[in-house]
């Protein structure tokens, strides 16, 4: 009897293990290796760990996400060019914006949760877009910390994604603006990642949580 016990304790034990192990190795494949076809164009978003994450999201009512980039395709590897500030490389002294991989950009440190989404339709508004925001790459544009739409010397995430499609003719916030009142000195109608999420020109292709 104690051996027929000692038996199912194992095999439950067993069981048990193998779930925990596929389970836990699928999860870190899928949002690790990141298995599925990106495009240029594609916009990607991330729920953020840190306390700049927090605070976006305390703001954007709306929204889960907290920071925003565009795929591009570079030597046939796709690749996240995006603008944010506390992530300066080695040697640099201003934010400045950045081109690294979809894992880096997704990494656990950095997202608790991603999504992707694509243009329904027309492929040529979002290769324009993503050209245009590699050639800002290229150009080196640094952290508006200001946060001014009227200033395209410098930008915030949103508002690097908004502009490079727009510089196709295409409005991916569709006028959407949202309002930050009472806070002074940043009182004011900003881009929101739920203000470009909302755009139903564009299908969810990809989400994960961490």
């Amino acid at each position: 009897m104690k051996k027929d016990r000692k038996s199912f304790f194992a095999g439950i034990l067993s069981f048990v293990t193998f779930v925990l192990i596929v389970g836990c190795s699928g999860k870190t494949d899928k949002i690790n290796r990141l298995e599925y076809d990106f495009r240029e164009g594609d916009i990607v978003f991330r729920r953020g760990t840190g306390a700049k994450a927090n605070v976006v999201l305390q703001v954007d009512k709306e929204g889960l996400y907290s920071h925003v980039g565009i795929i591009v395709e570079r030597d046939s590897e796709f690749m996240v060019v995006h603008i944010t500030p506390g992530e300066r490389q080695e040697g640099e002294t201003e934010d400045r914006i950045k081109m690294e991989k979809p894992e880096q950009f997704f990494s656990r440190k950095r997202a608790k949760h991603g999504a992707v989404i694509r243009l329904k339709d027309s492929l040529e508004y979002a290769q324009k877009a993503s050209a245009e925001a590699y050639r800002l790459y290229q150009k080196g544009i640094t952290f508006d910390h200001d946060y001014m739409l009227e200033d395209s010397t410098k930008m915030y995430c949103t508002e690097l994604i908004w502009k490079a499609y727009l510089s196709g003719g295409k409005d991916v916030t569709q006028g959407r603006r949202s309002r930050l009142e009472n806070v002074p000195l940043f009182s004011g109608e900003y881009i929101y990642p739920s203000d470009i999420f909302a755009n139903e020109e564009f299908k969810l292709i990809y989400k994960f949580y961490n």
